[in-house]
């Protein structure tokens, strides 16, 4: 009598989860600018022309102040070359733009940084509302759509989602705070650095291309190895963490391609903040949730 060995059949590879991550990453980057795009420019037509003719019926309809942005400037300039000589200040005053129409989308960051200012700013990026949130997301689809060979432990139960989002939030943390070390020790600038483009399109492969060449203190462009060695951390501590089978190397370098996606998309919604926030205004959203958004050096934009 034959015998007939049976080979277990070897796992065929998956397609690395942060794959499709990122394609929904991309995708919902993509709706979010078209809504931009569609809201922004309604909503800035009805801030840009006030209605400058009330008690004077032969006022004419030019701007009286005309308000032009430099890229090379970090703030707005006035020019009056336009206006009429109607001797009227309050007139001109009434045409000046709100402090939220004259918000630029390209304010630049001034200043040195000190440790304790580096600190203040990752501990915004990093343990923001989202950054709890998040883990519970990126938890509960573990649990819904596990991996295959994930434990039934990991998959099953309030032990198991704490287990997903204590390993999560621990490499969000964990990256940060290398980011943060990293970058304090090789001299580059932490903060975000926004196009100078009007361009939509330009704006989003600038924010893109920072994630991997960013500025040091000295303003020179350098490659952003903080963000690299965050991302690496990031994805390396988990060694430690997940269960067997998923403390490997590989997966460790899954998880640091998909912590490099997160820095992706902190300067994706730092490059469009300022839209952000004015669409979120438009819809009423509390002040505290709309400028929310808004990086810490930037949020003194709005101050009258």
């Amino acid at each position: 009598m034959q015998l007939v060995s049976r080979e277990t059949p070897r796992p065929v590879p998956r397609i690395l989860p942060f794959v499709r991550s990122i394609r929904v990453l991309v995708s919902s980057i993509a709706i979010a600018l078209l809504g931009l795009l569609i809201l922004t420019p309604t909503a800035s037509a009805q801030d840009t022309n006030p209605d400058a003719t009330q008690g004077t019926a032969q006022e004419p309809t030019a701007p009286l102040v005309r308000a032009t942005s430099s890229p090379s400037a970090s703030t707005t300039s006035l020019s009056t070359t336009d206006a009429p000589a109607t001797g009227n200040p309050v007139a001109a005053t009434a045409m000046l733009p709100t402090p939220e129409s004259t918000q630029t989308r390209n304010i630049q960051p001034f200043g040195s940084l000190t440790l304790g200012d580096r600190f203040s700013l990752e501990v915004h990026t990093t343990f923001g509302p989202a950054d709890f949130t998040l883990p519970a997301v990126e938890a509960a689809y573990s649990m819904i759509h596990p991996p295959t060979g994930y434990p039934h432990d990991w998959t099953d139960g309030a032990g198991a989602f704490g287990r997903n989002y204590g390993a999560v939030f621990a490499g969000n943390t964990t990256s940060g705070l290398t980011h943060f070390a990293a970058a304090a020790v090789l001299r580059e600038d932490p903060r975000y650095y926004p196009s100078t483009s009007a361009n939509p399109t330009g704006r989003f492969f600038h924010a893109l291309a920072f994630t991997l060449v960013d500025k040091s203190d000295s303003g020179r462009h350098t490659l952003a190895i903080s963000n690299l060695a965050g991302a690496t951390a990031g994805g390396f501590v988990g060694m430690g963490i997940y269960p067997d089978g998923f403390n490997d190397t590989t997966h460790a370098y899954q998880r640091a391609a998909w912590q490099m996606t997160s820095f992706v998309s902190h300067n994706m919604v730092a490059e469009f903040a300022p839209e952000i926030a004015h669409v979120l205004h438009k819809f009423h959203f509390p002040d505290r949730v709309a400028d929310s958004f808004l990086p810490p050096d930037r949020k003194s934009d709005r101050q009258p």
